[in-house]
């Protein structure tokens, strides 16, 4: 019963987010997980006693206990990165993480939401907004994010620098490397913008550029939409993990 109700929550929850936002972005994942549970739910009710519904309620479980591990590390980190956002402290630079444009050229929310964020922390630094132009992109993703921010006059045309290559996290942040080369060090002022459920992450990939000390500071995400990307981040945090092991430390998960 319990795979049942968890499986039709979800089920649930992508419902009222597609009826309320429309198509997003990794929502098949979270659809397939939810049948999937009521698919295991109801072989359990049929099947009480088969080992093979047995074995695969023991994965489910295991599988259940490293989700909600993986997912306390992000919530963790998400409230450090939100906390971070609070602190308006000078810096020499801020590094804006683009998220992807949806339509191929339109703003998400979730990128409105780091680039808000970059606004209300502006002290005169230079703003570097990073973001390129994937294969179902129609526009870059640098370029756009500009044209949202020159709108608002707030941070003005010479002191946005554009990183228009990168299609990843650890692209966004090794491109801005080289634009700025030595200006960015000591990493202590620099300033990197992401989403909240992306701060651990980011502070993770962003030491292993050569920015540890970074501060890294989250936007608010979304509340409607926010566990579809606590989902999506633990599930790449969780690949990223296994693809080390097999690779070494390259790690090029996106945004």
């Amino acid at each position: 019963m319990f795979w049942l109700v968890l499986g039709a929550i979800i089920l649930l929850y992508c419902l009222i987010v597609r009826i309320r936002l429309g198509r997003v972005r990794f929502s098949a994942v979270p659809v397939a997980g939810g049948l999937g549970m009521i698919v295991l739910g109801g072989l359990i009710l049929l099947f009480p006693q088969w080992l093979p519904v047995w074995i695969l309620q023991l994965a489910a479980v295991i599988g259940l206990i490293i989700f909600c591990g993986v997912e306390l590390v992000v919530y963790t980190g998400s409230l450090a990165g939100r906390a971070r956002a609070l602190q308006k402290q000078p810096v020499q630079c801020t590094v804006v993480l683009g998220s992807g444009l949806k339509k191929g050229n339109q703003m998400t929310s979730t990128l409105i939401e780091r680039l808000s964020l970059a606004e209300k922390l502006y002290q005169g630094e230079m703003v570097v907004l990073s973001g390129g132009q994937t294969r179902h992109e129609t526009a870059v993703e640098a370029d756009v994010m500009a044209q949202w921010l020159l709108k608002s006059g707030i941070i003005p045309a010479d002191r946005l620098l554009l990183e228009r290559k990168s299609v990843n996290t650890r692209q966004n942040l090794l491109n801005a490397l080289r634009l700025f080369g030595d200006e960015l060090k000591p990493a202590e002022q620099v300033r990197i913008i992401t989403s909240d459920f992306h701060c651990w992450r980011t502070t993770r990939l962003s030491a292993a550029c050569g920015l540890s000390g970074a501060a890294v500071c989250g936007s608010r995400t979304m509340a409607l939409i926010a566990p579809m990307y606590h989902l999506r981040e633990v599930l790449a945090i969780i690949y990223g993990a296994f693809r080390r092991k097999g690779e070494g430390e390259k790690d090029d998960a996106e945004n």
